[in-house]
């Protein structure tokens, strides 16, 4: 069987499909994955083969304007990231519009990737295509392979109750009019559920209810590769924190949302800590003169980190929501994006962590919450609890058979 994968361009976005990926070329699939060049490398670095498309548009300059003006609105209307599912009830006009906005660099990126991706579609002939909901050029590809179309989640399914978006639900009538004519040029028919079955990493805990076609898999992490430093498994004798900030927030958020010199300052009111920084390189040049009990790291992937530690403290990214959800981590999360936001609030509810809003993080309020974690009974009794949901999930080899038999039962190839 021939399985393409197509991540939206940005690594992240692609990190927790590997675990899949990999569970298919392990039982002896043919995998190749198609991208654009900012996932490229993340893909060569997995293992797995990538066929390099659509170089004509890079989205990242439309895709920030998008999140200044999340940002924007966010602190125009507090607490509205929290109350997204309430857009379901707008006029189709009106949600039309809106998506003609903002989903403008996901459908150029679909109309720059679509003539390569046709091409290798044609000359490969996949039996599956597995997609990020964000990858509006999936469906060009399914339709002309005459394959399955199966949509691959990263964490709460924030596009989706947006409503705004063809491969999580949106319906037809508000398909953006560019993307409706790429569509049209491809035959891919016009209904709101373009995929056969969504692949969730996202425990029910942390996940809203009613996606249709759902199909439940572990989340295994998976942070990029790396190399695993000694002093990672000594023992250690006092707390260990991580404090990281993501990979790419700091890039679309600006450097005036990096939070992490804060969270420091409000963590050296705490003793007995041994703080560990993960940060990429850029970020790192933002840190101020740290005391020797800090310890900075960058590359290290957090799946090696995590799993020693007694508290993470971060920007409410999925990846690391779910990292150390999988690693039974506590979290403490100063979020600010709306995605972030809706992660947040559901890592809080699941009883695993606190949310700090960023304006109401100042430094005594994150040292109070440090400190709760750390000390808290009921919330690391609450992240112990998500570890073991996730761990009763179905493994990423028993999806993998789970769609073999979803393509062949279609008569595929």
């Amino acid at each position: 069987m021939r399985v393409l994968f197509l991540p939206w361009s940005q690594p992240t976005h692609y990190m927790p499909m590997v675990p899949l990926a990999w569970a298919l070329r392990a039982a002896g699939h043919d995998v190749r994955v198609a991208a654009q060049e900012h996932t490229a490398e993340a893909v060569r670095r997995s293992g797995l083969t990538v066929r390099t498309i659509g170089a004509g548009y890079d989205y990242l300059e439309g895709f920030q304007r998008l999140h200044e003006e999340a940002l924007r609105h966010q602190r125009e209307h507090p607490g509205r990231a929290k109350t997204l599912d309430q857009r379901g009830d707008m006029p189709p006009e009106q949600r039309r519009k809106l998506m003609e906005a903002r989903s403008a660099p996901f459908v150029k990126t679909a109309e720059a990737m679509a003539p390569e991706l046709v091409a290798l579609v044609e000359g490969w002939r996949p039996d599956l295509v597995v997609a990020n909901p964000f990858a509006m050029v999936a469906p060009v590809a399914a339709a002309v392979a005459g394959a399955p179309l199966i949509s691959h989640l990263t964490g709460p399914a924030f596009e989706r109750r947006m409503g705004l978006f063809p491969m999580s639900g949106a319906a037809p009538e508000v398909w953006p009019a560019d993307l409706r004519r790429l569509y049209d040029d491809y035959g891919v028919e016009p209904v709101a559920q373009l995929a056969a079955r969504v692949v969730d990493p996202c425990p029910e805990s942390l996940q809203f209810p009613g996606i249709p076609g759902r199909l439940p898999i572990r989340f295994v992490p998976y942070n990029g590769p790396g190399s695993a430093p000694a002093w990672i498994d000594d023992s250690v004798k006092t707390r260990r924190v991580c404090v990281t900030w993501g990979t790419t927030t700091t890039g679309l958020a600006g450097a005036e949302g990096f939070l992490v010199p804060r969270i420091l300052t409000a963590l050296e009111a705490i003793d007995d800590l041994e703080i560990v920084v993960a940060v990429t390189a850029a970020d790192r040049e933002l840190l101020p003169e740290l005391p020797a009990r800090v310890r900075v790291v960058e590359g290290l992937p957090l799946h090696l980190l995590l799993p020693s530690c007694s508290l993470v403290i971060h920007q409410g990214g999925s990846g690391t929501a779910l990292t150390a959800a999988a690693s039974g981590v506590p979290q403490l999360m100063v979020a600010g994006m709306p995605d972030q936001v809706v992660t947040a609030n559901m890592v809080v509810k699941a009883g695993a962590g606190i949310c700090l809003e960023p304006a109401a993080a100042d430094v005594d309020a994150i040292a109070a919450g440090a400190r709760s974690l750390l000390e808290d009974a009921v919330l690391r009794t609450g992240a112990q609890e998500l570890r073991a949901e996730i761990d009763s999930r179905p493994t990423p080899a028993a999806v993998a058979a789970e769609l073999e038999l979803l393509a062949f039962a279609g008569s595929i190839r």
